[in-house]
């Protein structure tokens, strides 16, 4: 019996909605456990970045786009470093 998820999983553009929205989400909750981890604030993100409090909180909401050059700065003011793993979504 397929299921309404299953439909979903046919059509070629919510797959690519899917798999942008998922590295969005796997991003912002890597800067969110490296500052939990760390004990670092937004505000305090944002003042090691030159960067205000808000532009840090649109950065992980993923309200603008994160690049791979501002992820990086970010892990690094974390002092991490972050690894991109690539997966097959679906046959």
């Amino acid at each position: 019996m397929d299921n309404g998820f299953d439909a979903l999983m046919r059509k070629p553009d919510f797959r690519k909605a899917l798999a942008v929205e998922s590295l969005i989400l796997d991003a912002s909750e890597a800067i969110a456990k490296l500052m939990e981890d760390r004990n670092v604030s937004k505000a305090e993100l944002a003042r090691r970045m030159h960067k205000s409090r808000a532009w840090i909180t649109q950065l992980m909401s993923g309200r603008n786009n994160m690049t791979i050059r501002t992820l990086a700065e970010v892990a690094y003011e974390l002092d991490a470093v972050i690894h991109l793993e690539g997966r097959r979504i679906c046959k």
